[in-house]
């Protein structure tokens, strides 16, 4: 059940990237992919993180 759901918000968040970097190109939206990595990356270290962890405490390896 956790690998299916990993996977659905894996294919969210590509979806949502990939419509923000469409709406930039059309000039509907402000983004920069460099910039949003450059801040936000500590916040996949966290949530890798917290998969770890959540993982050991229901036993799965």
């Amino acid at each position: 059940m956790r690998r299916k759901t990993s996977g659905i918000l894996w294919g969210l968040a590509f979806i949502i990237v990939g419509a923000l970097m469409i709406g930039d190109n059309l000039d509907i939206v402000r983004f920069d992919l460099g910039d949003f990595i450059g801040t936000w990356w500590p916040l996949a270290l966290i949530i890798i993180g917290i998969g770890m962890i959540a993982d050991r405490s229901t036993g799965k390896k």
